[in-house]
């Protein structure tokens, strides 16, 4: 008999705790349903990341899913650069030199054949950086990275911030991306809820993922959401974070909810 099989994607609010192994609440809600697990969350992950997981969710068919966007201050870069070094004679005019190499596909960055894999996470090659762009910018080692970025990097990543970022067209690109997504994921059949908090909120979500996808898809209850387990049952010292920002009875609580959810 073929076992069933949930997948949750998303960010550190729903990814396994490298300090406390089994704690999470998927791991918890996977044990509780004796299903498998396929745990594709992951600390600091982007949006475009956590798109690129909904694809996997796509091929991969669960029983069930959790899809968990997140904040919009991350972003995606490739794994190695592919710079512009001008000839000495370089063609300025029409389809200028500049704009050829803008539009040539370098193979340094995102493959679409290569699905989750493009994805960093620990302990395998990877096509693309997906994360936060405060960490990029302080150059923090990230355990989903193999390595530092480059000081030139590290450079310009301060300067995307100083002179490029803007906040509302980042949610605004953030936003289509996801419900991209999850319109995908329920045209093609996927049993599943949405956990909007991090990149809208409870009361805004049904506004922005079109009417096509059913109320029962979307989470619209606070209490039913993440940030809400861990705001009850908060660290006392952020220092002991697992990960998931709240105490292991956070997770508790979600597991309890979700398997309910998917129960009913």
């Amino acid at each position: 008999m073929t076992r069933k099989k949930l997948i949750v994607c998303g960010c550190s609010f729903s990814a396994p705790s490298d300090t406390m192994p089994g704690t999470s609440y998927a791991e918890l809600l996977a044990k509780k349903l004796d299903w498998d697990l396929v745990h594709l969350a992951r600390q600091g992950c982007s949006n475009g990341g956590i798109r690129i997981q909904i694809d996997e969710v796509i091929r991969q068919r669960p029983d069930f899913a959790i899809i968990a966007p997140t904040f919009y201050d991350r972003m995606e870069i490739p794994a190695t650069a592919a710079p512009y070094v001008p000839k000495e004679n370089e063609w300025k005019g029409w389809n200028s030199e500049l704009q050829q190499h803008l539009q040539k596909i370098h193979g340094n960055g995102y493959k679409p054949e290569d699905g989750i894999l493009n994805v960093n996470y620990a302990g395998r090659p990877y096509n693309m950086i997906c994360e936060t762009i405060f960490s990029l910018a302080e150059n923090y080692p990230h355990p989903y990275r193999s390595n530092q970025i480059d000081k030139d990097t590290q450079a310009a990543v301060k300067q995307y911030i100083n002179h490029l970022y803007d906040s509302n067209w980042k949610l605004q690109m953030d936003t289509w991306i996801m419900r991209d997504g999850i319109v995908q994921a329920y045209l093609e059949g996927i049993k599943f809820i949405v956990l909007p908090e991090n990149l809208w909120n409870v009361y805004t979500v049904r506004n922005i993922i079109p009417k096509i996808v059913p109320d029962k898809y979307l989470i619209m209850d606070d209490k039913k959401t993440p940030a809400h387990a861990v705001y009850l049952h908060k660290l006392e010292d952020v220092k002991d974070d697992p990960g998931y920002h709240g105490k292991p009875e956070s997770q508790v609580y979600l597991a309890d909810v979700y398997y309910d959810l998917i129960m009913n």
